[in-house]
């Protein structure tokens, strides 16, 4: 494990107030603050940080937290409706021009999809009250949905910029977006889905390129930018691609 010790708090300061997640880290040297665009503000420690001295530790860097979540507040879109507890009535796909209608409370014990003459629907056994049960289920559908999706996707992308990897696969991973070992075993993350095409394009290829370059050296860069002439402006974009991901995937609001 990487992370243990997950512990809840709010921080308070000049009528300013955010909920905030304490972890203790295993591979931290030192102690440093996140903020997840639906996972809140993180307090990350090393082992053997007295938790007494969290509180001075927001409190001096109350400037950044107070920036850092206005700026989220103001990119954070919810662009399909939702129910009470924050799940979903509609899942879009913009890259494979996919729109998904989810309908709750259906009978059986499995997810059913329904394509009747081009409307899509996801048929979900659980109850919509029950917001952990259906989240469940749905991150299920969804790294299914990235399988059929995103793998061939990116098989043909390889292949189109002549690069050879050992595998492909996907998971709901927490912060990155793909990842290459160095037997180039490339995976992607599930929440790809929602990004738009030239967004994906741009992760694939990054990982891509590490089955050539594993670092972040001038020569991997140089061969990014040679399969993506946009790398730069497309990198910079990738800081604030999470406000493409809905709340519901990364687990906020979902009661």
């Amino acid at each position: 494990m990487l992370f243990s010790n997950v512990v809840d708090g709010q921080f308070r300061c000049g009528g300013f107030s955010l909920p905030y997640t304490v972890r203790v880290s295993l591979k931290a040297k030192s102690a440093r603050l996140k903020m997840l665009p639906h996972g809140g503000l993180v307090v990350v420690l090393p082992e053997g940080f007295n938790k007494k001295l969290v509180s001075d530790l927001l409190v001096r860097h109350e400037g950044w937290i107070k920036k850092v979540a206005e700026r989220i507040e103001v990119l954070r879109v919810e662009v399909v409706p939702l129910t009470e507890n924050g799940l979903p009535y509609t899942i879009v796909f913009p890259l494979f021009d996919e729109e998904w209608g989810v309908v709750y409370g259906c009978k059986g014990r499995k997810i059913v999809e329904v394509d009747d003459g081009g409307e899509k629907r996801v048929l979900m056994p659980g109850d919509a009250a029950d917001g952990a049960l259906c989240r469940r289920l749905l991150l299920l559908w969804l790294k299914c949905r990235a399988e059929n999706l995103l793998v061939p996707y990116f098989k043909k992308l390889a292949l189109a910029h002549e690069f050879m990897y050992g595998k492909v696969g996907v998971r709901l991973q927490h912060s990155r977006w793909g990842s290459c070992s160095t037997r180039g075993v490339i995976t992607l993350n599930t929440k790809l889905l929602f990004l738009p095409e030239y967004l994906v394009r741009h992760i694939m290829i990054h990982e891509l390129c590490h089955t050539v370059q594993m670092n972040h050296s001038k020569a991997f860069w140089d061969l990014v930018c040679r399969h993506d002439p946009l790398c730069k402006s497309n990198n910079a974009e990738m800081r604030s691609a999470w406000k493409y991901v809905p709340a519901w995937v990364s687990g906020a609001g979902v009661t």
